[in-house]
């Protein structure tokens, strides 16, 4: 579930970008922010149980995914360094525009990225958190049932 999630997280994105643009990332990643709310909503209320076994493996999963992030937050932060492209002034606008493309606010990709790998943490997180409450309900019903078999 996790994997085709997060599968479906990032190919979103992508394909956003590549169709619309950054911006359209942008709005892709707003969307996941968004759904993570919501995720934290029901957990926090209760609303979602999770066999702790199957939301730490999806934790995993997406802790996984943080780390391929990471790698192409790298290779956006090298676009701010680029060099090489000479003195004229055809090769400064380009160089300029790949700079721009990877460093731009909210709609460069190295923020856009690293918006992701923070989207990324939290859903990993969040599926933490429903382990641990998990565990916590089922300790509580079975200490309550044990005092109620003692009276």
């Amino acid at each position: 579930m996790a994997d085709a999630q997060m599968s479906g997280d990032l190919g979103a994105i992508g394909a956003a970008g590549a169709a619309m643009g950054f911006a359209g990332a942008g709005a892709k990643l707003d969307a996941i922010k968004g759904e993570n709310d919501k995720l934290g909503q029901q957990i926090s209320s209760g609303q979602l149980k999770m066999n702790p076994e199957a939301a730490n493996k999806a934790a995993k999963v997406y802790r996984g995914k943080m780390d391929e992030v990471d790698r192409l937050i790298q290779k956006a932060a090298d676009l701010v360094r680029l060099e090489g492209f000479g003195d004229y002034s055809s090769a400064q606008e380009l160089r300029g525009k790949f700079v721009m493309k990877a460093k731009n606010g909210s709609t460069g990709a190295f923020d856009l990225l690293t918006g992701l790998r923070d989207e990324l943490k939290r859903k990993a997180e969040l599926f933490e958190q429903a382990a641990k409450d998990y565990v916590a309900t089922d300790e509580q019903i079975s200490e309550d049932l044990q005092r109620g078999s003692q009276a």
